[in-house]
């Protein structure tokens, strides 16, 4: 029951009857306060002016009838209305509740004394009928909420790339983001079917490797990366959704990884190849040295035993053997981007023209080489001795991949590499390249060998006819100039090979002599410093061979203390890069330069300590061990005549 007083508005224009309602709420100790009016014209002023608990109205008034200022249904009205009439039958009743009244009475003396109640049951029936419409209010205002939201929540969801599935203990889906029912209509699934392993895979049973079920028996979230038919890789997650301690669905997401798996394979496969280029390196390193002794003292042995011609054979046996695993070293160091350079500016149309009559004699007349140069194709920045290499050994390997007849072709052309490809190919770099491509009609490889041919002594030839250092000798020079390079193949339909080098603008033209004839000599005097003993001794004697005084050290400090007793006697310091205490570069800067003073350096690799990435920059000398004394005697003469 409320307490304080509570107002009526009573619309009656007949005083008697008035009167007879104010006397029973009088002898009520509710406190109810009437507040008295005529018309519907008082009736809406007083309203207005201060809306009444309840307002108690007579039907029909002197300016019109009460159904006129109803509110239908009666609790979307500001308070509610009791309805009175004199002459009461089913009809005015019915009026008078579709009007909009909570309560219909006949006038009597038994009504009128019996108000108080009427309006207590009346104000009751009022307040229920709010707290309903509130009710169904909030409910309608909270649905409409969750509708929003869920529609704003499955947008969302549809918008994220992975496939987000809503599974039950049946493992039927109850719902599924776009990107889960696009992969449906993509792959022809059953849209009819409900079960997740008829939906997705076509099976009759579920798969074994589901964590949607393992979720389901464990009540745990699961994980598996499964691989797909069509060869994409999936991770898939399920996270099981519990009510009362009991699992009702199960949620899965469905993440395509075939990309990150693919990005990763690259990583690791790059990894390895550097890991193998290392190691490459470092055994070239000390394998030229020894090399350069051999050749050394095999050459000079051939000088002292020309009169006997079987001990001339053998020695020859030796040089050639030297000479053949220098070849073998120097691939090596190709691979590992440790093969000390001299790069040209060079036509890449224009060399390969040149060379089309040795490639018809390296490939043979069965097989026909075709090639389209490009229009206007821009210069490279490349040591020719390289681009010959990268020709002659993809040349060699499209004949071999070739039973028969067949046809090679050769490709170039002006490329731009962009952000999307330089994705797709670990390595390379945004911008303008050279492309140069070399396809075949060979038996083509499979993917295994694929992933393997740029590896060292990799070879699917038979024993004999490959030492497997060529595809990884194009690999390193590729590498070392800045480029990139691929190969797509698959078996009986030919192999494509491509390489990107950097591209340069027209004009930078670059040309050194070539140095030949018979053995060059001379009188100066050369401050030879070598680590390697063996190696010392045998670089003194090629030099004295041709002439030179030798003032030979292996250690660059003495080095340093014989140039200052005879600064202005040594005309050339013959210096090993890679040593103890100094490296030649620190030697060289510590003894200085005087006026007519030169510097050539030697080594089986550089090390980066007078090149950047193996590539000597111009106005550094350098020999590759192992040498022969005519290389050695023609690159000494070279360094001491130049301006």
């Amino acid at each position: 029951m409320e307490t304080g007083q509570r107002t009526i508005l009573l619309v009656e224009d007949d005083a008697a009857h008035a009167e007879a309602i104010r006397r029973a709420f009088a002898s009520c100790a509710d406190g109810f306060g009437i507040t008295q009016v005529a018309s519907l014209r008082e009736y809406r002023e007083q309203a207005a002016l201060q809306p009444p608990a309840i307002a108690i109205m007579d039907l029909n008034l002197p300016d019109g009838r009460a159904v006129e200022v109803m509110t239908s249904p009666p609790e979307n009205g500001a308070f509610p209305i009791l309805l009175m009439t004199s002459f009461g039958n089913e009809r005015v009743a019915v009026e008078a509740i579709k009007s909009g009244a909570i309560d219909y009475i006949v006038k009597s003396p038994e009504a009128f004394a019996g108000m108080p109640r009427t309006v207590e049951r009346a104000l009751r029936e009022w307040r229920l009928l709010a707290d309903r419409t509130r009710a169904e209010r909030d409910i309608r205002e909270s649905e409409a909420r969750f509708h929003t939201l869920s529609n704003q929540f499955n947008a969302l969801l549809d918008t994220l790339p992975d496939r987000i599935i809503l599974y039950d203990t049946d493992l039927r889906v109850i719902w599924a983001n776009r990107a889960a029912t696009s992969e449906l209509l993509s792959e022809g699934g059953n849209s009819g079917e409900s079960h997740c392993y008829t939906l997705w895979h076509n099976q009759k049973i579920p798969c074994d490797a589901c964590p949607v079920k393992k979720s389901l028996l464990s009540g745990e979230s699961a994980i598996e990366v499964v691989t797909a038919p069509d060869g994409r890789v999936w991770e898939l997650r399920s996270i099981p959704v519990k009510e009362s301690g009991g699992i009702v669905s199960v949620i899965e997401v469905g993440r395509d990884i075939t990309g990150q798996r693919k990005l990763e394979e690259q990583l690791r496969q790059a990894q390895k190849m550097d890991a193998i280029g290392r190691l490459a390196g470092g055994v070239a390193h000390d394998f030229n040295n020894m090399l350069n002794a051999i050749m050394g003292y095999a050459e000079l042995a051939l000088k002292r035993v020309a009169s006997d011609p079987k001990t001339t054979s053998y020695l020859q046996g030796v040089l050639d053997a030297g000479r053949r695993s220098a070849d073998l070293t120097r691939q090596l160091l190709a691979f590992s981007r440790k093969q000390v350079v001299e790069p040209r500016v060079l036509d890449i149309n224009q060399t390969i023209d040149d060379q089309m009559k040795l490639f018809g004699k390296l490939i043979g007349e069965e097989i026909q080489i075709n090639f389209v140069p490009g229009g206007d194709v821009g210069q490279i920045m490349i040591d020719p001795s390289q681009i010959d290499q990268i020709l002659a050994n993809l040349m060699v390997n499209a004949r071999d991949a070739i039973d028969g007849a067949g046809d090679i072709t050769i490709t170039t052309a002006n490329v731009e590499l962009n952000e999307a490809y330089c994705r797709s190919h670990p390595g390379a770099v945004p911008g303008e390249y050279v492309r140069l491509a070399v396809s075949d009609t060979g038996c083509g490889m499979d993917a295994a060998t694929m992933e393997r041919i740029f590896e060292p002594f990799f070879t699917t030839k038979e024993k004999g006819r490959g030492t497997g250092l060529g595809l990884a000798t194009i690999f390193g020079i590729v590498k070392q100039n800045n480029g990139e390079i691929h190969a797509s193949s698959a078996q009986g339909s030919g192999t494509t090979f491509v390489i990107h080098l950097p591209r340069l603008d027209k004009g930078q033209e670059t040309a050194r002599p070539d140095i030949s004839g018979a053995l060059p000599r001379g009188s100066e005097t050369i401050l030879l410093v070598e680590d390697d003993e063996q190696n010392l001794e045998i670089t003194r004697l090629l030099l004295e061979e041709c002439g030179y005084t030798v003032i030979a050290t292996t250690s660059p400090l003495t080095a340093c203390a014989l140039y200052e007793q005879r600064a202005g006697g040594i005309a050339l310091l013959l210096s090993d890069v890679v040593m103890p205490q100094l490296n030649g570069r620190q030697l060289n800067e510590r003894i200085g330069s005087a006026p007519g003073f030169k510097v050539l350096f030697m080594s089986g690799y550089t090390d980066d300590i007078i090149s950047h990435r193996g590539i000597l920059s111009e106005g550094t000398n350098f020999i590759h061990k192992p040498f022969t004394i005519m290389k050695l005697a023609e690159k000494v003469r070279e360094v001491l005549d130049a301006d």
